[in-house]
């Protein structure tokens, strides 16, 4: 399926061709979080939330990305 993202919400497209917005799902790779994203720290290693989705800052092929880690429910 293609995912699609736009200010921390994401969408597929289901088989009407309506947009449906989706769980972000673990492992999606963004290059921009929304800018209310709060950011915090776990044994020195930068996270960043927005709303209940967790995602951590990675490499790929020298480019930046905020990967999706899961939610975070409390």
């Amino acid at each position: 399926a293609s995912y699609y993202y736009q200010d921390g919400v994401f969408y597929v497209m289901d088989a009407s061709g309506e947009y449906k917005v989706i769980v972000p799902p673990a492992g999606a790779l963004v290059s921009r979080l929304p800018s209310d994203v709060r950011r915090f720290e776990i044994d020195d290693r930068d996270y960043y939330r927005y709303e209940d989705t967790v995602y951590r800052l990675v490499v790929v092929e020298g480019v930046p990305y905020f990967e999706v880690l899961g939610q975070l429910y409390i």
